[in-house]
């Protein structure tokens, strides 16, 4: 069976080659862009993924990938990748420095592994099951005494939601909630970017309405071990670093999915 710690070592290697592409390529302002009218598409994502699964493939050609831009890769090794080679496309693009290159990793369906590399900054994050959170190599934990009335609050939508006028509708219901009860609402278009901190600290909680998978299976792995507060809905999630912002926000997912989540 692979070992853990060298399957780590190439998600590091992997996310920091596809971060260093973004970085060059951010800096160059010479990408290929479609914009779409709930996304955007970059030839910056397929360098960046390019580079990932050349890391991934030559140290363990028989897992199964599943990457954003290529879709699925078929193994049979002990893990299956979730690559995301540029987390923050949006942001990209529009010249905002708020992205990263990111890889999950599962074990049957429980994520073990997650890996943030944010390449402007030259940040990575570690996070892995039951051996916590590092930061640039440093363990870190969420711990914080915000009250909601001071607190920074990240809100994470998938990409379905705005694309369905209910489910935006809830959407607009969080956001209106988040807003009077805390002091400010960060909307999220790099959602690992924010997880990352959220472990540290950074940030004081998270509000998440039927997010995509792949950045929510490392968002409640990172949760997990860095000691945030978490519950989850049908259709929604949320986390925090305390007992009175948590309350908070669980009041607000409660009230307003209860009966449409």
């Amino acid at each position: 069976m692979d070992s853990l710690s060298k399957v780590e070592t190439t998600a590091i290697e992997a996310c920091t080659a596809g971060g260093r592409h973004l970085r060059d390529a951010y800096r160059a302002g010479d990408t290929e862009v479609d914009r779409l009218e709930h996304d955007v598409k970059s030839s910056a994502d397929t360098g960046s993924e390019r580079r990932m699964l050349e890391a991934i493939r030559s140290r363990f050609p028989d897992h199964r990938i599943r990457a954003e831009e290529s879709g699925v890769h078929e193994g049979d090794g002990a893990y299956e990748w979730l690559v995301d080679p540029l987390d923050g496309t949006n942001n990209f693009e529009s010249g905002l420095p708020s992205f990263a290159s990111a890889a999950t990793v599962l074990k049957g369906d429980d994520p073990v592994l997650g890996v943030v590399y944010v390449p402007l900054l030259d940040d990575l994050y570690v996070g892995r099951r039951d051996g916590g959170v590092r930061y640039n190599g440093r363990p870190v934990r969420a711990d914080g005494d915000a009250a909601p009335s001071t607190a920074t609050v990240a809100s994470v939508i998938g990409h379905d939601v705005k694309r369905r006028p209910d489910r935006a509708a809830v959407s607009a219901t969080i956001d209106r909630a988040i807003e009077e009860r805390c002091k400010r609402r960060l909307e999220s278009w790099s959602p690992t970017v924010h997880w990352g901190l959220l472990a540290r600290g950074r940030l004081d909680g998270v509000v998440c309405y039927r997010p995509d998978r792949e950045e929510q299976l490392l968002g409640e792995l990172f949760a997990a071990e860095s000691g945030l507060e978490t519950e989850r809905g049908k259709r929604w999630f949320v986390a925090a670093g305390n007992d009175a912002v948590f309350d908070a926000l669980l009041e607000i997912g409660r009230d307003a999915l209860a009966d449409r989540a």
